[in-house]
């Protein structure tokens, strides 16, 4: 390990601090439309959606030379889920209802709380595999948890939140250590999503 001098090491310092504070893994909720009141106190765990090529594809050239082009962007997607379930049942109740409507839905991700956010991500037509959870005697310390994987539709949608820092319920006076305004991507969707009579099915507008 190397040891450098104060000076070097501060330009550093103040180079990452301009970029802000980092994301922190547990700052979120997942609101699944329908069931917002028992999703975004239950979800513990969840995919945070990116939209990059599904993989590669080899293009052969002379020589036997051969080089890359990207794949359609992936947008069926899929994710660790992980819920905690109540004493009332509130999860699975959740999964009863949600298999009567149809078995899919709509959710979102948002960085923050469905209140206070610096971002929300959506995700469409999505729907859950589950694992029984385990039940133990000896186990007097663990939270029953529902663990499994969300599959999901993701095109890329990240709308700007109400919040430059939503651990203060956005009222702190060290908002400014976000960095600044959400960096912009050059990526518009080509229209919005609406949704028409049935709930599973849309539209563009």
């Amino acid at each position: 390990m190397s040891v450098s001098h104060g000076l070097y090491l501060k330009n550093h310092y103040l180079a990452t601090q301009q970029m802000g504070y980092r994301e922190i893994s547990s700052d979120f909720q997942l609101e699944i439309k329908g069931y917002e009141e028992t999703s975004i106190w239950m979800c513990k765990q969840a995919p945070d959606p990116q939209i990059v090529p599904g993989g590669e594809i080899e293009i052969p050239m002379p020589l036997g030379a051969t080089r890359f082009q990207p794949a359609q962007v992936k947008v069926a997607q899929q994710g660790a889920v992980a819920l905690t379930e109540t004493m009332r049942g509130h999860v699975s109740s959740m999964l009863l209802s949600i298999i009567a409507d149809g078995g899919t839905f709509d959710c979102s991700l948002y960085a923050g709380t469905t209140k206070d956010y610096l971002w929300r991500k959506d995700m469409w037509d999505c729907f859950l595999q589950l694992d029984n959870p385990d039940r133990n005697w000896d186990n007097r310390t663990e939270v029953v948890t529902l663990s499994g994987t969300l599959f999901f539709h993701y095109f890329g949608e990240k709308f700007e939140g109400n919040s430059k820092d939503y651990r203060a319920g956005g009222k702190s006076s060290r908002a400014v250590g976000n960095g600044g305004a959400t960096p912009a991507s050059s990526y518009q969707p080509p229209s919005a999503l609406v949704m028409p009579a049935h709930p599973n099915q849309y539209i563009a507008q």
